[in-house]
């Protein structure tokens, strides 16, 4: 069984399961967050000595590692190049973690959950093969929704140009799991769970929000999952796909900008 399948059932399990209604409104990541601390338990069980929270994993690597103090030093722990893109904090942060300041959880890391190929967080043990990326996506199935940021496409980008560039083949897998839920008295119940691979995805066919900082949009239960390529090839389409839609957006502005400039010598 692939870890992709183990991860599904995994998930499958969350189905049935209620956490408490968070006090406030029901949006983003007020609704999402109990389920992403289910899940990481259900994880936790599952993949033993391997499943991580994003800022833990970082917190344990520095600790382990202590004679490594600069940000690019801190960094290099972290594998692969094209890995470190999404796994590592900025250089001023990475420069001012110490063992009393350690990083606390931040919604804009790029995963809830990562699982290491191998038992303990010692960089040497995982570095060369594929560490997996989790972020949980839920949805209220009683709401229509527009669908929710998944990851910056600048992020993303860097971190397929550096992949090619060094010739990665596997350093990482990025896996979404898209929880719907109902409310049933004050409690949120799962009803559906859906595991899903960016790089099974069709990379020409994502949707990237310039607006909304440049994010890439979508439901996990939309999904495509029919790229059966590498994931290198993948990682060059996406990058040529990229570039379209930056050119595209870029021809927008200016014809956004020109319209400005003929209004203002017209007033």
């Amino acid at each position: 069984m692939s870890q992709l399948d183990q991860i599904r059932r995994v998930a499958a399990r969350l189905t049935g399961k209620s956490v408490a209604r968070p006090n406030g409104t029901l949006s983003g990541h007020a609704a999402g967050l109990p389920f992403e601390v289910l899940l990481h338990r259900e994880l936790l069980n599952r993949f033993r000595g391997r499943a991580y929270r994003h800022f833990e994993l970082l917190n344990e690597v520095f600790l382990n590692n202590p004679e490594c103090r600069s940000a690019d030093d801190r960094r290099g722990l972290l594998g692969p190049e094209s890995l470190q893109q999404l796994l590592s904090r900025g250089d001023g942060p990475n420069k001012s973690w110490g063992a009393n300041r350690q990083f606390v959880e931040k919604q804009n890391d790029t995963a809830e959950t990562v699982i290491l190929p191998r038992k303990g967080s010692r960089v040497e043990t995982w570095r060369g093969t594929c560490v997996t990326l989790i972020d949980v996506k839920t949805k209220n199935r009683n709401k229509n929704s527009q669908p929710p940021n998944i990851i910056s496409a600048r992020k993303l980008v860097k971190a397929c140009q550096i992949a090619i560039d060094h010739g990665h083949r596997n350093p990482f897998d990025l896996v979404y799991v898209g929880i719907g839920w109902n409310e049933r008295n004050r409690r949120l119940v799962c009803s559906d769970t859906t595991v899903v691979s960016l790089f099974r995805s069709d990379p020409d066919n994502l949707y990237i929000n310039w607006v909304a900082a440049s994010q890439i949009q979508f439901h996990p239960s939309e999904l495509d999952q029919s790229f059966s390529l590498s994931k290198l090839t993948w990682c060059e389409r996406f990058v040529e796909s990229y570039l379209r839609q930056l050119n595209s957006h870029i021809a927008s502005l200016k014809t956004e900008a020109r319209q400005l400039s003929g209004f203002l010598k017209s007033v």
